[in-house]
């Protein structure tokens, strides 16, 4: 992990941020998540989990960390292929995992602060719901006296501390096995400043998780979350000829993966989240007598932000739209927002992380997919090509 340079906005001393008390051993077994995307990429840098999870609620502890380090995670009925658990101590993956991910890059997190910023003065606390690798930790980290990184699939805590210890304490960064609709459950009310969710809100049940957040933000507190979908070649000729290409692997493995490989409740997952992504987030609504100054901001509408459509589902999608009276939408076209410069063996290492354990994905032993990718390589040539990404960003404060 590269360093994480910069300062902390407030000249406050460090506190360290201690959960409120909580009986412990009660169990979240009763409580079961659908993927609604089975990969790393829908849970950014975050996913959950199909089985139970049984925990403490408590910090992530070390003891933790060795635990599910050494763990080859188990199958079931409904999950045969089981290709989104992929254990820490892969560490080749973990890599790729992270080096395809797009760069937020700074004027997107100046979009989050400047929000805050207009509102409250306060950065003590800060919540990264469906933390990741913890790229978005690392980020929140240099402005707040202390983030708590939260997860529910305890691999990715392992590898977000592996990632931040080297540059932040436990008295600046902390680790909590939770849903995010049960966040409020392990923290005071009104205890936090920040909230974060990339690319876990459509996981969710929005209503709950609302509620969650709702109950622990400060008056003034920011929410913000958001969704980033397809790599999109930014160049218009090599969208026109190359894209295409890009959908087809898309579509053709997801519907391997949905049509094929899932059982009816992961089939409503995916149905959940299809419809939250293809309506660009506008499906989460936000009361006014609790929420103000809703921003909603949409990036390069011209590309596709849901991974999954009706061709690959094989049911129909419907978008909603509850915008509410009064709140400010804003798109904007920028060609380079988050670029990244990929050649075709880039492109492939995005679907090996995309689709890890699929070798057709990356056309290993597949000729039609294989020459899929030949065709890429005519058209990319073999210099690389700038992708951007289209993104969905909706922030909103705590009245």
């Amino acid at each position: 992990m590269q360093r994480v340079l910069g300062r902390v906005a407030s000249d406050a001393p460090r506190q360290r941020y201690l959960p409120k008390s909580i009986v412990s051993h009660q169990s979240l077994t009763s409580t079961r998540r659908i993927l609604a995307a089975g990969s790393p990429q829908l849970r950014g840098d975050r996913h959950y989990q199909t089985q139970p999870i049984s925990c403490q609620r408590r910090n992530f502890t070390e003891t933790h960390i060795r635990k599910a380090a050494q763990q080859t995670p188990s199958t079931n009925e409904e999950d045969s292929e089981n290709f989104w658990k992929v254990p820490a101590h892969q560490t080749d993956f973990w890599s790729a995992y992270v080096s395809t991910r797009p760069n937020y890059s700074p004027p997107f997190y100046r979009r989050i602060y400047d929000h805050h910023t207009s509102h409250s003065s306060s950065f003590q606390i800060a919540h990264d719901v469906g933390c990741g690798a913890g790229q978005v930790t690392a980020e929140l980290a240099t402005r707040f006296n202390h983030v708590v990184a939260s997860e529910l699939n305890e691999t990715h805590l392992v590898i977000a501390r592996e990632r931040l210890q080297p540059d932040f304490d436990e008295q600046r960064v902390s680790y909590r096995l939770s849903m995010g609709e049960h966040l409020a459950e392990h923290y005071p009310s009104n205890s936090a400043d920040l909230i974060v969710a990339a690319e876990a809100m459509v996981l969710m049940d929005e209503q709950l998780a609302l509620q969650s957040f709702a109950k622990l933000l400060r008056p003034g507190g920011t929410l913000a979350f958001w969704f980033y979908g397809r790599p999109t070649f930014a160049d218009h000729n090599l969208h026109s000829k190359g894209q295409p290409l890009i959908d087809t692997i898309m579509v053709r493995n997801w519907a391997t993966v949905i049509q094929k490989d899932s059982g009816p409740r992961r089939r409503a997952g995916f149905r959940r989240a299809a419809e939250g992504i293809s309506s660009w987030l506008d499906y989460v609504p936000l009361d006014p007598s609790i929420w103000t100054d809703v921003n909603r901001i949409k990036w390069n509408t011209h590309g596709t932000l849901p991974f999954f459509e009706e061709e690959a589902c094989g049911f129909p999608i419907k978008t909603k739209d509850r915008v509410g009276r009064g709140e400010k939408t804003e798109t904007i076209e920028d060609r380079d927002w988050w670029r990244n410069d990929w050649g075709v063996e880039q492109l492939k290492d995005y679907f090996r992380v995309l689709f890890p354990g699929f070798k057709d994905a990356v056309g290993e032993g597949n000729e039609e997919m294989e020459s899929i990718y030949d065709e890429l390589r005519k058209v990319m040539g073999k210099s690389e090509a700038a992708f951007t990404w289209p993104v969905s960003l909706v922030l909103a404060s705590r009245i």
